[in-house]
């Protein structure tokens, strides 16, 4: 028996079981991305109906979400706070989607369902009083998104939280004089 030959044959099966481990392992680690994608946008499509359902099953929200959505500046402070807090928390989840879909975990289908709400929930004037007072919180993609259409004098980019409870300065009283 040729013995060098024997301990090639080894080595070049050994090489080759490696081989075949990396590629399993790869096939694995994609399974398990694209199945922590999807249950990721399961949880969030859960997280928008659960604000969905507290505005139907509320007649106060959803008194609330109809007059804010139509004249958010017609609210008193505590239902502006309300409206926004409502506001967020449906852009977040709808934001989120918009994330996944970049990732890949929403097929077309899907998405055009989710950027037309989008769509309509931005054309409301008082979503888009909304964005224009905290539309900072939202990433430049997802903004690109919900003021797709609207002319750039529309498309407000808001201040910072910060600057409009900040103490104004000397400087800042001698420049607005």
């Amino acid at each position: 028996m040729n013995w060098p030959a024997v301990s090639a044959i080894a080595e070049l099966l050994g090489a080759l079981a490696v081989v075949v481990s990396l590629i399993y392992v790869a096939v694995q680690v994609k399974a398990s991305t694209r199945q922590a994608r999807l249950e990721a946008a399961r949880d969030l499509a859960a997280r928008f109906s659960e604000t969905s359902l507290a505005v139907a099953s509320s007649r106060e929200m959803g008194e609330l979400f109809h007059r804010g959505g139509g004249d958010y500046q017609g609210l008193d402070a505590i239902d502006q706070l309300r409206y926004r807090s409502l506001m967020n928390s449906l852009f977040r989840g709808l934001e989120l989607q918009f994330h996944l879909r970049r990732e890949g975990a929403l097929d077309d289908e899907e998405w055009a369902a989710v950027e037309s709400m989008i769509l309509d929930f931005a054309s409301l004037p008082g979503v888009k009083t909304y964005f224009a007072e905290r539309g900072h919180w939202y990433t430049p993609a997802f903004l690109d998104i919900a003021w797709r259409g609207a002319p750039s004098k529309d498309r407000p980019a808001g201040p910072p939280m910060a600057d409009q409870y900040r103490p104004k300065s000397a400087d800042d009283e001698a420049t607005s004089a």
